[in-house]
């Protein structure tokens, strides 16, 4: 992007877009920096808490382009959490926050 001095005409290039990765249409026009914010590797794995978005099943099918299977994994784990909160209801459990405070402003 080149921004122009109307006084002088002079042009002056203030932004310049990186290089996109191969297929990055697929991975929706991420570039290289996007597409590694949820890189996980070993020591990751074993660090990370099991709540970790980047575990997501369904997210790494995403990454991967099987949009199908990670609607499928989605639907899953939705319906999971549907089950376990229906669960604590009928017991009467009343669910808490293990991290954060629940409170309204």
């Amino acid at each position: 992007m080149n921004l122009k001095d109307l006084s002088t005409g002079l042009e002056q290039e203030v932004f310049r877009a990186f290089k996109r990765p191969l297929n990055s249409e697929r991975m929706y026009g991420f570039g290289y920096y996007q597409c590694n914010l949820n890189y996980l590797d070993d020591e990751m794995k074993r660090t990370l808490p099991p709540s970790d978005c980047r575990r997501r099943p369904d997210q790494r099918l995403l990454e991967q382009g099987e949009h199908e299977k990670a609607a499928d994994a989605k639907h899953r784990l939705e319906e999971k959490q549907r089950a376990v909160r229906k669960q604590r209801e009928k017991e009467g459990i009343n669910y808490k926050c293990k991290y954060f405070d629940s409170v309204f402003d």
